[in-house]
């Protein structure tokens, strides 16, 4: 299928339609739990593990439903499904019933919904997209990190504003992500014969679930991604959702600006080596070049032990985000490259789940570390667990000779 510019025009409003509200969530929910509320650790990792667990639960359910209808028309739904839990937050503030518990349900509602959208998202990109797959994903993930620096900003201002008027503009903004998907072209999976079909058709949910596991745990390319993946959700996300609040919090007495400066750093950073990425053409060697980019990535989180300056913190936190650009374009890339269109979709969903299967028990798990230690310590322990699972996968796969296709 020949790619339309103006249709991956389209398709890179829609991530910032996706992306920008998200990447305010992140702020301002941590914000809501950590300052609004003043709750520790423990309870902040729960909170950050109730948007991340939906994710795990239904994130294969989103890759199947995405291989089988419209996927214009999951991405209309679910982003107006995903407006109404911000809405209803708002009214919860007005009527002054703001609680730990309602910030539980909230997290639970914005998490499935988006486990619903972003299959939909990365399966179309195919078909938008030119011949160059690897650079048609390393610029929406730009974009993607651009607009949650946006989201940021304006969270960033939640000690003035107040979170009502930030949950307005994030509720606005999912629903004009609905409007943009309307000029996406019409993406059904590929047309079959009656008889493939009915055949289909007797197959449970589970079976095609199973079928799509059974694509990727056979694949010598996909994987050693996945195990890494895994690793990252552990690890690294638990660090930036709840390790790097907490420090900024109780290390050098941030609030809702400061955390979301840290966010911003770490997402500069990705930006600028994917735009590196971009001009150079994308990494040949791919493997390869994930493996060192989440080792060098765990360099800067144990310098960030040497209890630096702010300053010097958020550029690690930034030059972390840059390795982390590399590695996320190269593990997308490698599963995008890899799966056949009939199950691109389940295949996509089946990567994110593998970082977002971790992400629960890093949440708690650094949660933990963060209540009985300095949480600057957290950062050693989440750099040591991803150079252990590198060296695993370097000698027991072989993911080091993954080349671009």
């Amino acid at each position: 299928m020949s790619a339309s510019p103006s249709k991956f025009s389209w398709y890179l409003a829609g991530v910032v339609g996706q992306f920008l509200p998200w990447g305010l969530n992140s702020v301002l929910f941590t914000w809501m739990v950590a300052v609004y509320l003043g709750e520790g650790g423990v309870r902040l990792g729960i909170a950050q593990m109730c948007i991340q667990l939906p994710g795990l639960v239904f994130i294969l359910f989103g890759g199947l439903l995405a291989d089988r209808v419209d996927r214009r028309t999951i991405l209309i739904v679910f982003q107006c499904l995903a407006a109404l839990p911000v809405f209803t937050l708002v009214l919860l503030i007005e009527i002054s019933t703001l609680s730990y518990l309602m910030l539980i349900v909230f997290a639970v509602g914005v998490g499935s919904f988006n486990a619903f959208i972003q299959p939909a998202r990365d399966s179309i990109l195919n078909q938008v997209s030119g011949p160059n797959i690897q650079q048609a994903v390393t610029m929406t993930m730009g974009l993607s990190f651009f607009a949650q620096i946006v989201g940021f900003g304006f969270a960033s201002q939640a000690d003035t504003t107040g979170p009502v008027p930030l949950l307005l503009i994030q509720g606005t903004v999912l629903l004009l992500g609905a409007l943009v998907a309307l000029k996406l072209p019409s993406s059904m999976p590929e047309r079959e014969s009656l008889a493939e079909t009915r055949e289909k058709n007797r197959e449970s949910v589970f079976g095609e679930i199973r079928d799509g596991l059974s694509l990727i745990f056979n694949s010598p390319r996909m994987f050693p991604v996945m195990i890494l993946m895994f690793s990252v959700g552990v690890f690294y996300m638990g660090a930036f959702s709840v390790l790097n609040p907490l420090a900024v919090r109780d290390v050098y007495g941030g609030a809702a600006f400061d955390i979301a400066l840290s966010y911003m750093c770490f997402m500069v950073g990705t930006i600028v080596m994917t735009v590196i990425l971009v001009a150079i053409g994308g990494i040949r060697r791919q493997g390869l070049g994930l493996m060192i980019a989440l080792v060098a990535g765990g360099v800067f989180l144990v310098l960030i032990n040497l209890r630096l300056p702010f300053y010097g913190y958020v550029l690690c936190i930034g030059l972390w985000g840059m390795c982390g650009g590399v590695a996320m374009s190269l593990g997308r890339a490698i599963i995008q490259e890899s799966a056949p269109e009939n199950y691109r979709a389940r295949a996509l969903s089946i990567y994110s789940l593998g970082t977002l299967g971790g992400g629960p028990i890093g949440a708690v798990s650094m949660g933990y570390f963060a209540s009985v230690m300095n949480p600057l310590l957290g950062f050693f322990v989440a750099a040591a667990g991803v150079f252990f699972t590198v060296v695993f996968v370097w000698t027991m796969t072989g993911l080091s000779k993954v080349d671009r296709l």
